[in-house]
């Protein structure tokens, strides 16, 4: 069974190892960080709007009591 051999130089593996490491890293968290950063700001929008709604939505209904309450005994109109 014959033997091949190469003679091409190496590098260090230790060296190559650690800055692929380091370059993988790096580029999972600019991805991590393109993916999210979208992510979030939809879901604060949401949100906020999903707060403000509920915000207006209770100053309606407080109008609505100071609308239905009668002036001189200040209470609620049961029509």
């Amino acid at each position: 069974m014959p033997h091949y051999s190469s003679t091409q130089p190496t590098t260090d593996p230790l060296n190559t190892h650690s800055q692929g490491s380091t370059d993988a890293y790096s580029n999972n968290l600019i991805g991590l960080s393109i993916i999210s950063l979208p992510l979030f700001m939809l879901l604060g929008i949401i949100t906020y709007k999903k707060y403000r709604t509920t915000v207006y939505r209770r100053r309606i209904a407080t109008l609505e009591k100071i609308w239905f309450m009668e002036v001189k005994n200040n209470t609620y109109r049961q029509d």
